[in-house]
């Protein structure tokens, strides 16, 4: 059984007595001068993790932590993200751990049912709504329940709004009716936990921050790879360093399905996007006749995302 700990600061002689065969803590800032530096990931500063007892110490930002983890097959039993600092190890920017955002990728180190350790209430800008409207069923854990872990271990005596969930996975697909060739369905599920069968990744990031941390992926386009000008459209791909695709003036979706169809992409997945105006995408797929993509999957977390379209167009 694993434990994985975001933003924890430094390593505890108390963490010997969880329960759990693995503790797993993440803080670039307290392991950064205890370990060697290892090669840098998008311009960002890496320590090579080091284990005390049951412990691993890891000195990296949040997501590079997690592909260390998952390249290791690491899967979390229990999740903790207490810290209200940690805010700003999202990869430098204010992105609470507890946010969809982050929460999406981290799905691919959870467990289908694990152990929720946090502080809603000391998060930058942030709701609960906006923090637990995940794909979980989520259960409040008390004192009395076997799955209980005593915050203070954590924390000591100085936060008592710990809140501690037990989250079961939630599997939601719906199907759409659309009139066209192209298959679409919405998904409430993490776009990262489908990567290998995706052959594109439509990402709707936006800051430089973290769409340098994407662009690394050979998979994965941002909206922000799509520049407009007067006379043309263009993919950039940082990761090779080159332009990949010229087109014509067109709209954002016009410039990705020209390159599905230039480079015979059959399966997209896209994060939500445009702001909640879902219907063009509808309108895209309606209108496209080209054989190119084949399917198309609308992922999201939050479960109002794309609730106008499954609602009109779900099939029967």
């Amino acid at each position: 059984s694993t434990l994985i700990y975001f933003a924890s600061g430094a390593i505890k002689p108390e963490y010997e007595s969880l329960p759990f065969d693995d503790v797993y803590l993440i803080d670039l800032w307290s392991f950064r001068n205890k370990s060697k530096k290892i090669d840098n990931d998008c311009g960002k500063i890496n320590f090579e993790p080091f284990k005390v007892g049951k412990v691993t110490c890891i000195g990296m930002e949040c997501l590079r932590a997690i592909d260390y983890l998952k390249s290791c097959g690491v899967k979390a039993d229990c999740f903790a993200a207490i810290n209200e600092g940690c805010y700003t190890h999202a990869h430098n920017k204010r992105c609470p751990l507890n946010s969809a955002f982050f929460f999406g990728y981290l799905m691919q180190i959870l467990k289908d049912e694990y152990v929720h350790i946090t502080n809603l209430k000391k998060y930058y800008g942030t709701t609960d709504k906006d923090a637990m409207e995940l794909p979980y069923e989520t259960i409040p854990i008390t004192k009395d329940d076997k799955y209980y872990i005593e915050p203070k271990i954590f924390v000591g005596t100085k936060d008592k709004d710990i809140e501690i969930f037990r989250m079961k996975k939630i599997n939601e697909v719906v199907e759409l009716d659309v009139e066209s060739d192209i298959k679409i369905s919405v998904e409430r599920d993490s776009i990262w936990n489908h990567y290998d069968e995706l052959d594109l990744v439509v990402n709707s990031i936006s800051d430089f921050e973290r769409r340098q941390f994407f662009n690394r992926m050979p998979k994965v386009i941002t909206w922000n790879h799509i520049i407009e000008s007067k006379r043309v459209y263009c993919i950039y791909s940082l990761s090779e360093n080159v332009w990949k695709s010229k087109f014509e003036l067109g709209k954002d979706l016009d410039v990705i399905f020209s390159h599905c169809v230039k480079n015979k992409i059959n399966k997209v997945g896209f994060t939500p996007w445009g702001k909640g105006n879902s219907n063009i995408i509808i309108e895209k797929i309606q209108n496209h006749k080209e054989k190119y993509p084949k399917e198309i999957t609308l992922f999201h977390i939050n479960k109002d995302n794309y609730k106008e379209i499954k609602t009109k167009y779900a099939k029967k």
